[in-house]
């Protein structure tokens, strides 16, 4: 009955062996583990199993004996099969006895545990690489908590960022690196319990030295989680950013004073045309030629106009750009203004996309409305003359491609009027007034082309690149 169980469990290796270590039966587990069939083991050595090592330091020998005065001896060892190869055993020994108390032999039970084995040295391999990885990684702070916030790892990383060494970190709560303020508020303990909820946090603030100097941190917060998915701990992996935060201050710090000084000079130089527009009104007020008055006025409405790039730009949180359809608006009913035009006599139609250019181009697109404007004013209506000034600016929109955004298109700026017209043979390249001279020298500086068409009204386009090559 017992010969049937022990050849009924193939996997362990049932070995009888006499006094001197001799084999006497062999199981089928002990075929299938060591190759051996019964009929070629029986007789043999128990040192035929063992490694040439083994037998050097006469383990058999050594097996024997203590399991002869102890009753048993158990072992881990390595062994060897017929064909050579090694395998991982772990096997118990026992000695066997007569009535008489004679010793009469042993038997060995022993198992093959290989894959075992070395998927044990795979672990300690892993987690002695992980430590090596861990010890060496002196950038990041690499720190295990428990659920409650308890430090249990510590690495060199953690203890070069703050101060604390292992000794002195073990054990403590994770809050010994908190300014006051987060002390007060339990931030560690909020921020412990959304990584429990969401399994992942990232933060950035700042945190405290052991010598009490700050610096500013930024940390992912994981959870670690047990074979039944449990939460067990919270991995922490913590980076000192200290020099990039205070590197992005000062930059700010210096953006910030570069952005005052910036609307200082548009501010001053806004001032500066004004006084210039007020000597150019108080000349004009000395003279009594008429000509020489109407000069002065023209180049005091272009100063102006400059001026209220300047005034806008002061005012605008963008001082490379401005948004020239509010500027627009201001210039044009300026001029309305200026000029003393009633809206009963000359009423004024203004559309604007939200057009934004930047100053190299607000400057001579600004000139250009004024003297169309002007001469629209000045010219269009004489004698009373009622009718419409239309004064427009959009985006162009005429066979955009797909890849193409409104501000790398082009734009269109149209002035019209249904006054008496140009005169007969007017050609825009011919003209040498300054008005029309302005015109055609400021659409070049912008890239641009200038159409002039009369059809009932006479309508001056101008179609300009948003984006001009630097």
């Amino acid at each position: 009955m017992l010969h049937i169980v022990v050849d009924s469990t193939p996997d362990y290796a049932f070995v009888l062996l006499s006094p001197e270590g001799r084999v006497r039966s062999w199981n089928t587990g002990a075929e299938k583990i060591f190759g051996y069939t019964e009929s070629e083991i029986i007789g043999a050595s128990s040192s035929t199993f063992f490694t040439p090592e083994d037998i050097a330091e006469s383990a058999p020998e050594q097996e024997r004996k203590e399991a002869a005065q102890n009753g048993r001896s158990g072992d881990d060892r390595w062994q060897l099969r017929k064909d050579g190869s090694r395998f991982w055993s772990s096997g118990i020994m026992r000695a066997i006895y007569n009535e008489a108390g004679q010793l009469k032999g042993f038997v060995k039970i022993l198992r093959d545990l290989t894959q075992q084995r070395q998927a044990q040295e795979a672990l300690q391999h892993s987690e002695e690489q992980f430590r090596l990885f861990v010890e060496h990684v002196t950038d990041y702070a690499l720190v295990q908590v428990d659920l409650q916030g308890q430090v249990i790892t510590w690495n060199p990383g953690a203890q070069h960022m703050t101060g604390y060494e292992e000794r002195d970190a073990l054990g403590k709560h994770l809050s010994i690196l908190c300014t006051q303020e987060d002390l007060d508020t339990g931030y560690i303990q909020a921020e412990l319990q959304r990584a429990l909820e969401t399994g992942r946090t990232e933060e950035v603030r700042w945190l405290v030295r052991k010598d009490g100097g700050k610096f500013w941190a930024r940390w992912v917060t994981t959870i670690i989680r047990d074979d039944n998915q449990q939460p067990r701990a919270f991995a922490k992996v913590m980076r000192d950013e200290t020099e990039r935060q205070l590197a992005e201050e000062r930059l700010r710090a210096s953006l910030l004073e570069k952005d005052v000084l910036l609307k200082e000079v548009h501010h001053r130089v806004k001032n500066n045309l004004q006084v210039v527009v007020s000597l150019l009104s108080i000349q004009a007020n000395r003279i009594n030629r008429r000509d020489v008055i109407e000069i002065l006025n023209e180049t005091q409405n272009r100063v102006r106009a400059i001026a209220g790039i300047h005034e806008t730009l002061y005012g605008s949180p963008d001082l490379a750009s401005i948004s020239f359809s509010e500027y627009m608006n201001h210039l044009v009913r300026g001029l309305f203004s200026f000029y003393h035009v009633k809206s009963s006599n000359i009423s004024l139609e203004l559309e604007t996309d939200d057009l934004v250019v930047d100053i190299t181009q607000a400057i001579p697109l600004g000139l250009v409305v004024n003297e169309l404007v002007t001469n629209a004013l000045k010219h269009a209506f004489p004698e009373g003359r009622h009718g419409v000034v239309r004064a427009t600016l959009r985006y162009l929109r005429e066979n955009p491609s797909s890849y193409e955004t409104l501000d790398e298109g082009s734009a269109v700026l149209t002035v019209e009027d249904d006054g008496i017209g140009l005169p007969p043979g007017f050609h825009i390249q011919e003209q040498e007034s300054m008005g029309i001279y302005l015109i055609r020298i400021l659409t070049r500086q912008l890239r641009g082309t200038v159409q002039v068409e009369q059809d009932g009204k006479t309508q001056f386009r101008i179609v300009f690149p948003l984006k001009t090559p630097q």
